[in-house]
């Protein structure tokens, strides 16, 4: 009688479990194929490259000195930019940190005292928001790392020095890469991810410029800086923690796979119970013990 009641549940787990895969499978394919991203149209793509062809151009010019012609490339950009349709491409966002860009650069370009360091910097920021939009996997931002990396260390040290002029310094160097990227950051990343480096460099300026300087605090920050660079930058030691097992083309296939491992298990179990069964050799009340 036990064991008959131990296979019942036993079969009852076997189709339960088989039930919850088929059923997570399902969801998950229907909610794979509700998140498909929808084609990008070939139109936009060619219009894009040749916006960032254009930003290219543009910077060759500038750091030609070649300022006349460097400041057509910009207009010409300022009118491509309308006529491209921006969605699933980048965010809104990152629309808005392309124009701002290109806004800003009207500025530096415009400006009765041209200044060629200011406009390099204006042009930088312009060719590697373009080549984000053009290459997503590989852009052009990410050779900063090392940079930004280097930046961090110098702050850091001079931070446990308590040199605070040479921590100045030093952030300020930090501070003018970062707004390099920025644009760029926006348009491949998400915004929440860049607020929280926007809030750490706020955070960072008001500490080094207090009297006394915090260093501990300071020190943290940096520490804090570091992580969210790692994550902007996909810098992740253990990154293959993050690579999903099933294959998103057929999670049906993969989790009827797992339910005939998981019951090939369960019957296995079932099978030894049943033989451990047969050797139990049960016991009957005698009449003695009936009196007892």
């Amino acid at each position: 009688m036990l064991i008959t009641r131990g296979l019942r549940r036993l079969t009852v787990m076997i189709l339960v479990t088989v039930a919850i895969l088929v059923l997570a499978a399902c969801g998950k394919s229907a909610s794979t194929a509700g998140q498909a991203a929808k084609p990008i149209d070939p139109a936009q793509v060619e219009k894009i490259s040749f916006l960032n062809q254009i930003a290219e151009e543009m910077y060759t010019m500038t750091m030609a000195g070649q300022v006349a012609e460097a400041r057509n490339k910009l207009t010409q950009i300022s009118d491509q930019i309308p006529k491209i349709h921006f969605e699933g491409i980048t965010s809104i966002e990152g629309l808005n940190a392309l124009t701002e860009t290109v806004t800003q650069a009207k500025r530096v370009y415009s400006a009765a005292n041209y200044s060629a360091t200011e406009g390099q910097i204006a042009v930088a920021k312009i060719r590697l928001a373009t080549d984000a939009l053009t290459h997503k996997n590989q852009p052009m931002w990410l050779q900063y790392y090392k940079v930004l990396l280097n930046d961090t260390q110098q702050m850091s040290e001079q931070v446990k020095s308590n040199n605070q002029s040479e921590a100045i310094n030093e952030f300020g160097k930090l501070a003018q890469h970062i707004a390099i990227i920025h644009p760029s950051l926006v348009i491949s990343r998400d915004a929440s991810s860049v607020e929280k480096l926007d809030s750490l460099l706020v955070f960072l300026r008001t500490n080094v410029n207090s009297k006394p300087m915090p260093t501990q605090r300071l020190e943290m920050g940096i520490v804090n800086l570091n992580q969210v660079l790692d994550d902007l930058f996909m810098k992740h030691k253990d990154a293959l923690a993050y690579v999903p097992l099933t294959d998103p083309n057929q999670p049906i296939i993969w989790s009827l796979s797992m339910g005939l491992i998981i019951v090939s298990v369960l019957s296995y179990v079932g099978w030894r119970m049943y033989q451990s069964g047969r050797h139990i050799v049960p016991v009957r009340q005698t009449k003695e013990s009936d009196n007892v």
